[in-house]
């Protein structure tokens, strides 16, 4: 079974674990213990795509090529989605701008500030710009989800760049890709809010930042298991055509 496959292996708690306080330790330092965690979850898939098709938790070790395989992942993994996070970002600035322009000018002041017109234009406009990226990060997320599958099959960058190749494969298993993408991100998105309405209290911001990790890095397990899974069958189904 996809969802309890990690809990087969004798030692699951400390690979879990391992995985966890990396994720943890990004909060630190920026994206460097992702790409060892991605390079983890990439011998998942490659098992699935290129093996038995078993999921199965892998050893941690051999760390540079977790780093450096990670890391490859990790590009193939956002290229279709950087156009709406780049909007996202844009947006976040914008909206921001006019919040801590008002927020400084009530400090210097003493009294409360309101946002100026023109300030809120710019806000206005930065909401909009979030709005458009959260959407297309959405819809690149997902297609970048089958192209890293193809990057994993082909252990090839390049190979993000085949469309048409990784087209056909996630179109004869499109309902899976889907499914997986939606059940993934929904469970991400419940995940998030927990996480930040836990971490206003000072009581319960601790435990949610380690349980936030450790639910994190069971996700990335499962999803990659999902869309490996999803891959295979694709690609099982184009061969056999």
């Amino acid at each position: 079974m996809t969802f309890g496959f990690p809990f087969k292996n004798p030692h699951w708690q400390m690979k879990l674990a391992i995985g966890s306080l990396l994720l943890l330790a990004s909060l630190v330092i920026p994206l460097i213990p992702l790409f060892f965690v991605a390079g983890y979850c990439l011998r998942i898939i490659q098992r699935i795509i290129l093996g038995d098709g078993q999921a199965a938790l892998p050893e941690w070790d051999d760390w540079e090529w977790l780093f450096k395989h990670g890391f490859k992942l990790s590009e193939a993994g956002l290229l279709y989605a950087l156009p709406g996070l780049l909007l996202l970002t844009i947006g976040f600035v914008m909206i921001s701008f006019p919040l801590y322009g008002m927020g400084f000018a009530s400090l210097a002041s003493a009294t409360h500030q309101t946002i100026s017109p023109a300030g809120m234009a710019i806000l206005t406009k930065g909401a909009v710009l979030s709005g458009i990226g959260s959407v297309l990060t959405l819809i690149g997320g997902f297609f970048s989800t089958p192209a890293a599958m193809h990057m994993a099959a082909q252990n090839r960058v390049k190979a993000v760049l085949q469309i048409r190749e990784w087209w056909v494969i996630m179109k004869r298993e499109s309902g899976k890709f889907i499914c997986g993408y939606a059940l993934i991100a929904t469970t991400t998105i419940i995940l998030l809010i927990i996480t930040a309405i836990l971490t206003v209290t000072l009581v319960f911001c601790l435990p949610a930042t380690i349980l936030f990790s450790i639910a994190s890095m069971y996700i990335c397990l499962i999803a990659s298991v999902l869309f490996a899974s999803a891959y295979r069958a694709g690609l099982n189904k184009r061969i056999e055509k």
